[in-house]
């Protein structure tokens, strides 16, 4: 009886221990599977990612416009972490097109693994798939001040590494913040974000480089959450390095209302199937009209709908000079309908003045220069503004020699973003390190468009230029450019 009962105590004690070891090889198992070996840190900073990522150092051509066969063998040769046949294929690809941003991001990507480098990264969103030529335009800048900062050796010894994020549709545009946000190796981002809180409520800087009329509501919505929260353990991670949009409207309103007392607008009323750029179009021509309006002038009642298949400009043209005595034409398209904007300028011809808002401030416009010739637009930089600072001049003398080629506001406006966060970064390279750098009341960095500083809500302060479209001798392949006005 005994023996029996030793028999089973023994039994169950061999059980038990078979269990216990079969679950620590399982535990270790599990364990080794989720660790990838890393004999350098560069190694898993570039390997591609376990899942579909909306971010992307290098891997990826997401600029497909003219995407020669040596961008695609660096991106093939990035993937496969040969970082060395990277540097040497997006170096070749840039001199077959040196007006490539995304080559030039991926090309200093590619150099940094290449040696090893200490590295700072920060994020572009860039709207890829949904505004190709804004994307590149702030792309440029972003690429032209990773180029010059790494050349220079760096943030305090430690390269400046730009990843760049992009989703195909909009339902993904939230996928992407939360990724962002999570990544804690990301110390900063650039982009334009329609609904911005989770930056706040994640702690990640996110700098604008470019206004919008959409970021007018919730840029508002934000400053004032912001201000009461200001002493509150809880801060403002929003910086915008251009002045409100608000800004922009009222200084080139007040000179319309000058040169004109009957205004005719035009621009795109949203149906009930269109997207946010028509709504937010939408939203500028009510702020351009209340602005005109409190400036005494009078904006005619004929509907123009440029976002309208059966809109007939000559109709539209003739019964507002004729019945309604327009004596100037206010355009404000959305993007994609800047060409009905321009039918309706050479309808309009040099019989009444023209004016259009900024998103017409672009080298495309002037591909049409002879038709749109005389139009005032308002802008936040130019390359002939702020002649005594230094830092302007050299920004443009370079991008022209880098880009081959002029660029615009937009570009301009990237670049200051990235040198706000560079400058931050000198300081202090932590996410909550760098908020704090930029919330300071002494904070301030010089910038193509001048001294850049922040109030407590990540608000710039400043006011508008204005530019007109002239013709000129020898000064672009249009015979036009755009010539800064006297502000008045």
């Amino acid at each position: 009886m005994t023996n029996k009962k030793e028999n089973l105590r023994l039994f169950i004690s061999l059980g038990l221990a078979g269990i216990m070891v079969a679950a620590i090889l399982w535990f270790i198992n599990q364990l080794s599977s989720t660790i990838i070996p890393s004999p350098n840190p560069t190694s898993t900073l570039y390997s591609l990612p376990s899942k579909p990522s909306f971010m992307n150092l290098g891997t990826k051509i997401l600029v497909k416009v003219q995407a020669y066969p040596e961008k695609k063998d660096g991106v093939k040769a990035f993937g496969e972490n040969d970082f060395t046949t990277a540097v040497e294929k997006f170096t070749a690809s840039l001199k077959n097109n040196p007006n490539d941003p995304e080559t030039l991001i991926y090309l200093n990507n590619a150099k940094i693994a290449q040696e090893n480098s200490e590295a700072l990264k920060v994020a572009i969103i860039a709207p890829i798939n949904f505004d190709i030529n804004l994307a590149q335009e702030i792309l440029r800048g972003v690429a032209q001040a990773q180029n010059e900062v790494n050349n220079q050796g760096g943030i305090n010894g430690k390269k400046l590494q730009i990843l760049i994020a992009s989703f195909e549709n909009r339902k993904d545009s939230g996928l992407l913040d939360d990724e962002l946000v999570q990544d804690k190796s990301l110390v900063a981002a650039v982009g334009v974000r329609t609904n911005p809180k989770i930056y706040n409520e994640k702690g990640l800087v996110l700098v604008f480089p470019v206004e919008r009329p959409s970021q007018a509501e919730n840029r508002e919505k934000s400053e004032q959450t912001v201000i009461s929260q200001l002493n509150t353990p809880k801060n403002n991670y929003l910086f915008h390095v251009n002045p409100p949009y608000s800004n922009l409207v009222d200084i080139h309103a007040r000179y319309i209302a000058l040169q004109s007392r009957n205004i005719a607008i035009c621009g795109d009323v949203p149906s009930s199937t269109s997207n946010s750029t028509s709504s937010s179009n939408q939203n500028l021509v009510k702020q351009y009209t209340q602005a005109i309006q409190d400036y005494g002038r009078t904006v005619i009642s004929t509907p123009c709908n440029l976002s309208d298949t059966n809109f007939d400009y000559r109709a539209f043209v003739k019964r507002a000079i004729e019945a309604e005595n327009a004596s100037g034409f206010l355009l404000v398209p959305s993007i994609d309908n800047i060409p009905f904007a321009t039918k309706v300028a050479q309808e309009v011809g040099n019989r009444k003045l023209l004016f259009a808002s900024e998103i017409m401030y672009s080298p495309k416009t002037l591909d049409n220069g002879r038709d749109l010739e005389g139009m005032v637009l308002p802008v936040y930089w130019h390359r002939d503004a702020n002649k005594d600072n230094p830092f302007a001049k050299t920004f443009a003398k370079d991008a022209s020699k880098l880009w081959k080629g002029d660029v615009n506001q937009r570009t301009a406006g990237a670049y200051d973003a990235m040198q706000v966060i560079i400058a931050g970064l000198k300081q202090d390279n932590t996410r909550e390190g760098l908020q704090k750098v930029l919330s300071n009341p002494n904070f301030s960095t010089s910038g193509v468009t001048g001294t850049i500083k922040f109030s407590p809500s990540g608000e710039r302060q400043g006011e508008a230029l204005l530019v007109k479209i002239e013709r000129c001798e020898g000064c672009s392949n249009t015979g036009y450019h755009f010539t800064l006005l006297n502000k008045n």
